[in-house]
């Protein structure tokens, strides 16, 4: 459906024919939680979405975002580098930036939205000896024992008042999985803009595809922290109104974006075309695809136990969906998961526990649904040499 809402679009102030993709109540406020004990898992602080698509630029937001809501401490873990496959799209993206700058000129990296620095550490070791320095920027950073030499981490959110911290010298700045976090996206945007002041300087910026998911309907890729998802046409929208002209590419197989842009040298403003259809596309195949799986995982649970394999964001939103579809009914048992850090924990919310692959095997898990279709093969390889042979089914396969 479509609303002429009063709420402007966070990046363009359209109001005209935006639609609503998606409304949910009672969802957790963080999906990258483990919870130690059930009861906590299910009184865990909520908040509600409604996330909007633009007519105009096509970016996509959540209308009732609190920002106060969120909180990411100690308990927060989004570490996915237990997967070989995404180990190798770090390595991958890690590289794009390296050969970015010529060979015979040395790396001067800064990094906004580091987390512990894990990407940054890649950046410096497989340069080789060509990044001389590497700066990032994060509130929750702890990690100074781990950091390579010449590298520093500031404790503090990127904003204004940061811009000045960013060395002379840097040629390469780089923003990963923030930006989709951040509701003023015109603040944000502004300050990674502001220390592009030379062609030399490259900026990066990697962030979920809101075209992706309404392509593939992927329903659980809505969820409360991603309050501000952009499409390559919203990118380069807001890219340009701070100097930047971008080009955006698929990354991930295609579920994230990457962004390089540079100081603009042109004089007008992009020609941006949405596909308009898309929105209502979404929302038709959306109900839908819930219903078929409900269906999918009732009949199912009659031959033994279903599990969810990914308890992250993905795996958090599909499951709780699922369940409050399902109600009293046979549903997801458990979620499985390769992060030790997760295991024997519980999903917010849903209170789903969250299990080892041989912890789900022993239990009689007879059907395996895959949440991210990326790691099929993974999975599928990794059953395989267990002696494990349950039903395997992939999400937006």
């Amino acid at each position: 459906m479509t609303a002429d809402i009063k709420t402007p679009c966070p990046i363009c102030t359209n109001t005209i024919s935006n639609s609503i993709l998606a409304s949910r109540q009672n969802i957790p406020t963080l999906q990258n939680v483990a919870l130690r004990s059930h009861n906590d898992a299910v009184n865990f602080p909520t908040g509600t979405l409604t996330m909007m698509r633009c007519s105009k630029c096509s970016f996509v937001w959540n209308a009732d975002f609190q920002q106060d809501k969120i909180s990411y401490d100690d308990g927060y873990n989004n570490d996915v580098t237990y997967s070989g496959y995404y180990v190798a799209h770090l390595e991958k993206m890690a590289d794009r930036i390296i050969n970015s700058v010529p060979k015979d000129k040395p790396i001067h990296y800064v990094e906004v939205g580091c987390g512990e620095a894990d990407f940054l550490r890649l950046v410096v070791e497989r340069a080789n000896g060509r990044c001389k320095t590497a700066i990032g920027f994060d509130p929750s950073f702890t990690g100074e024992e781990n950091l390579p030499e010449g590298s520093l981490v500031h404790k503090t959110f990127f904003g204004p008042e940061q811009v000045e911290l960013v060395p002379d010298q840097t040629n390469i700045i780089c923003s990963r999985h923030t930006i989709e976090h951040v509701p003023d996206v015109h603040s944000f945007v502004s300050a990674l803009a502001a220390p592009m002041t030379t062609e030399a300087r490259k900026l990066f910026i990697e962030t979920p595809d809101a075209n992706w998911i309404l392509k593939n309907t992927a329903f659980q890729d809505f969820f409360y922290e991603h309050c501000s998802i952009y499409t390559p046409e919203s990118m380069e929208t807001i890219l340009n109104e701070y100097g930047l002209e971008s080009n955006t590419y698929a990354a991930y197989d295609g579920q994230y974006m990457w962004t390089e842009a540079k100081l603009s040298s042109k004089q007008s403003s992009p020609e941006i075309h949405i596909e308009q259809n898309l929105a209502a596309e979404y929302i038709e195949k959306s109900t839908s695809m819930l219903d078929e799986w409900k269906r999918f995982i009732h009949e199912r649970s009659q031959y033994g136990p279903v599990a969810v394999w990914g308890a992250a964001s993905k795996g958090v939103t599909f499951t709780l969906l699922l369940s409050e579809m399902l109600k009293n009914d046979a549903g997801i048992t458990c979620a499985i998961d390769l992060n030790e850090a997760k295991q024997d924990c519980f999903m917010p919310i849903s209170g789903t526990q969250i299990v080892s692959p041989k912890a789900a095997q022993n239990m009689g898990v007879a059907t395996v649904i895959i949440m991210n279709p990326n790691y099929a093969d993974e999975i599928e390889s990794m059953t395989a040499d267990m002696g494990w042979a349950p039903k395997i089914a992939i999400l937006n396969d």
